[in-house]
Parts: C-alpha cells; sequence; structure tokens
C-alpha cells in the first residue's frame, strides 16, 4: 500500500476523533519520522508518536502493539538521552531533561514491558522481547540475532571526532520508503554523508542501495531503485534488532 500525505491527513482526523486505532496506525507510522510532518519544526527529533501512542494504549490498556510500540519508543528515547548525558550533560539541560526525567521514562518503560508480559505477547516476539528487557535492564538473555528480517537507512557523517547519524528501522517496504523520503526531504537530502538502505533477512544482509544517487526532488526515485522483498520472521513494529544497537523507528544520535 502506498503511504501518501493523505494518509496522514486521514489518520489525524479520524484518530483526534476518538479512533483508537486510527491512534495506532498514526502512531506506528510517525514512529519512522524524526519529526511530525505536518510541524517538522527545526529537525531535531520530536518523537511525534508518543501521543498517539499513549492514546491508544489508553483506549485499550492490554491492546499488545500499541504496548510494545511505545516501550521501544521509550526505551530509545533513554538510549538517546544517556548518550547526550555523556557527551555533552549540558544538552540535555537545553532541552529541559535531566537524570530524573531519563529515570521516569525508564520507570514506565518498565512498568509498560510487564504489561506487554501479562497480555501474552506471541512467540514471534520473544527474541525483540528479550532484547527490549536487556536495553531496560529487566533481563540479560544473549541476543537472537538471526531472529528478524528488516530493513535500515543508515545516514551519517563525521564532524571531527564526532559521528552524527540517523537510522530508521522498520519491516515494510512501503513504511520504509515513505520513511526515507520523509527523511531526505526534511533533512535535505540527508546529512551529507552517503545515505543507504540495507535488507536484512534473518539477520544477514541480503541487498544494499547507495539512495543518494537516486535524489529526487520530493525524495527517492523508487522506480530506480529495487527494494529487495523480505523474506523470513519479520521484526514486529516496536522491538529493537537483537544484537545489533537498532531500535524501531528513527534514531538520531552523535557519538
Amino acid at each position: 500500500m502506498t503511504i501518501t500525505d493523505d494518509t496522514l491527513v486521514r489518520l489525524r482526523s479520524t484518530a483526534a476523533a476518538g479512533d483508537a486505532q486510527a491512534a495506532l496506525r498514526l502512531g506506528r507510522l510517525l514512529c519512522l519520522t524524526a519529526a511530525d510532518p505536518a510541524e517538522p519544526g527545526d529537525g531535531e527529533p520530536s518523537w511525534p508518536e508518543e501521543p498517539w501512542l499513549r492514546a491508544a494504549v489508553a483506549a485499550d490498556p492490554d491492546d499488545v502493539t500499541a504496548l510494545t510500540l511505545l516501550t521501544g519508543r521509550l526505551a530509545q528515547q533513554i538510549s538517546y538521552w544517556e548518550t547526550c548525558r555523556d557527551m555533552n550533560p549540558d544538552v540535555m539541560k537545553w532541552y529541559g531533561e535531566d537524570e530524573s526525567t531519563v529515570e521516569r521514562r525508564r520507570i514506565e518503560a518498565e512498568q509498560l514491558y510487564a504489561r506487554i508480559r501479562a497480555a501474552g505477547p506471541t512467540r514471534h516476539a520473544e527474541a525483540g522481547l528479550d532484547e527490549l528487557a536487556v536495553l531496560l535492564g529487566v533481563g540479560d538473555k544473549p541476543a537472537a540475532e538471526d531472529a528478524y528480517s528488516f530493513y535500515v537507512m543508515e545516514d551519517e557523517v563525521w564532524s571531527g571526532s564526532v559521528r552524527n547519524s540517523a537510522t530508521i528501522v522498520a519491516s515494510d517496504a512501503a513504511k520504509i520508503r515513505w520513511a526515507c523520503d520523509k527523511w531526505l526531504t526534511l533533512s535535505e537530502g540527508g546529512l551529507g554523508g552517503e545515505p543507504t538502505l540495507t535488507a536484512h533477512v534473518d539477520g544477514a544482509e541480503v541487498g544494499s542501495v547507495d539512495l543518494g544517487q537516486h535524489l529526487a526532488d520530493s525524495g527517492v526515485d523508487w522506480d530506480a531503485v529495487a527494494v529487495p522483498e523480505l523474506a523470513g520472521s519479520r521484526l514486529p513494529a516496536g522491538l529493537p534488532v537483537p544484537g545489533r544497537g537498532l531500535h524501531y523507528g528513527f534514531a538520531g544520535e552523535a557519538e
């Protein structure tokens, strides 16, 4: 299914009217973006999915998909702010963040994780949930690196000894195309390096494309890009890729 700006407009309208499934679908799409396409701001990560995922969880407290997406995105936020703290604590202060706000996220994420387990997730999600538990400090099972198939867009540039990067992880071809377009439009062609899209099947790389060679005015000329279909077991929405340090959705980082 092709995702367009009208798709988001319809979902936003329906979700705002109280439709929990529309809120979930909108939140799942916005997980893949650095900023809400309707309100891009300055391009800094803003986690636009969070209010919609919270609305979906509030409407159905036992919805495992909504719980997993919200928990996974909180885990990514924790990782982001911990990296900021380690590099330059003053950056956190500029955004109104400190150790206490990170800890509040961690406590909430741990509680949500317990609710996922209590709700009875599928066996398909086990490897990703084990990895999420490790990230949250509530588990220590070894990573099953061959558990899932997924796409990852990687964009990076070095400035002196600092590496700035953006990654997008998804397991659906239409969603990763849409997310790549939104990022490359927002960033005006990327960070300055060579953005790539890579497909992994059962954890192994099966194809990679240099997206920088196929940029058009509105993103990527997808007619010129062969995106491999994913075989195997696809990464469930919201869960991290075991053993890879990759969160589902968009992640920006400087290190």
